[in-house]
């Protein structure tokens, strides 16, 4: 729901929002997202009649909304955005502001279908303007924007103050800047705060156990070897002894680098059985219509069975795969040529946050060249910095 904060916030000045191509495959987004002008876009891959759809909107003189990391942050940090995107933005030569978006990730959290009530914090800032468009190389463009997204852009000084505007307020008139202390983003209540969290964190950083975490209320706790830590309406984590992560953000980086350890150029790392769902109609989503064997290995990912009921090969290069959304509890997707596959582990789909974990440890750490910025600390670039110093 992110882009309709922005959208809020800047009205009355309409925004065209560029948009994953499967939303448009529900209802009722199948209808209102091109009634709000939104453009679909194929994830991580070239999308040329994306791209010629935003220069028709700015040749008519409107604005382009990008998120593009291209999907929900799993732990609520920035996680990294396609390094193609300089390439489009020396392409639009338009003038370009950053939206920081703060308590979002508490209010609707990526491993909890409810909304929560909270104080939600939106800053725009000057990023760039046509001149430096001109005169930036489209890597100096990607540059900055990966160090304006995660937050340690202090080298960009020269640029305006940033001002905060609130949601019900027009950009034409900005009000000042808010400190961290008066931000105050916490959730109204704290009931049930981390139920639903156990199907993003499958391990546990004490006794390196995995799927044995459970949720109850404010509580997340091990079966195996009991450690519990508790939420806070601010979404940091309290364990005894602080034995535990102090944030998702920070546990969820403890799984990047526990999976570091496993990552082999031979054999495979993931072996799974699956069922296979894609949008065979343009309005009722997506439908299961094949099953099969999924493997990954440092090649890429195969799938072995049948698709509507014919017998199905198919592989994705591991160079092709920057990213591997999921849907916690759900399943892991996988975009490629325009085609959309949704693969739902049999056994155990809780599974999903740990075959998408390793599928981008993977792509980090044996793919060339990279596509993808790093995203804030989030562990990945330490598979690749491995790769990087190994004498193999």
């Amino acid at each position: 729901m992110d882009f309709l904060l922005v959208m809020l916030a800047f009205y009355p000045h309409r925004l065209n929002a560029m948009a994953a191509r499967k939303y448009f495959y529900y209802r009722p987004l199948n209808w209102f997202l091109p009634l709000m002008g939104a453009i679909p876009k194929y994830l991580f891959e070239a999308d040329m009649i994306a791209v010629m759809a935003a220069m028709k909107v700015i040749k008519n003189g409107d604005q382009i909304l990008l998120f593009p990391e291209g999907r929900d942050s799993v732990h609520g940090l920035y996680m990294g955005a396609s390094t193609s995107l300089g390439k489009m933005i020396k392409k639009l030569q338009v003038p370009v502001i950053s939206c920081t978006i703060e308590g979002s990730y508490n209010c609707m959290p990526f491993w909890r279908k409810a909304f929560r009530c909270g104080h939600i914090h939106l800053t725009f800032e000057d990023l760039f303007s046509v001149t430096d468009i001109t005169n930036l190389t489209a890597d100096e463009i990607n540059s900055r924007i990966n160090a304006r997204l995660s937050g340690s852009d202090s080298e960009l000084a020269s640029m305006s103050t940033p001002a905060s505007v609130p949601m019900s307020a027009s950009i034409s008139s900005p009000l000042p800047a808010l400190d961290s202390a008066q931000k105050q983003l916490r959730l109204f209540r704290a009931r049930k705060l981390v139920e639903g969290l156990e199907n993003i964190l499958y391990y546990c950083p004490q006794c390196h156990s995995e799927f044995t975490l459970k949720t109850q209320g404010n509580t997340i706790s091990c079966t195996s070897c009991g450690s519990t830590a508790t939420m806070d309406r601010a979404g940091l984590l309290s364990s005894e002894n602080n034995t535990l992560p102090r944030t998702v953000a920070d546990w969820y980086k403890a799984q990047v680098l526990y999976e570091k350890l496993f990552l082999v150029e031979d054999g495979d790392l993931i072996r799974a059985d699956v069922l296979v769902s894609m949008p065979l109609d343009n309005s009722r989503g997506f439908e299961v219509c094949g099953e099969g064997e999924l493997r990954l290995n440092s090649k890429g990912w195969f799938f072995d069975g049948l698709l509507s009921g014919e017998s199905a090969q198919l592989f994705f290069p591991i160079n092709t795969v920057p990213a591997v959304p999921f849907e916690p509890n759900g399943n892991i997707q996988i975009c490629q040529r325009g085609n959309f596959y949704l693969f739902i582990p049999r056994d155990n789909p809780q599974a999903s946050a740990k075959y998408a974990t390793i599928g981008e440890c993977v792509y980090w750490r044996f793919a060339s060249p990279l596509q993808m910025m790093p995203g804030k600390d989030s562990g990945f670039l330490e598979c690749r910095q491995e790769r990087i110093t190994s004498p193999n």
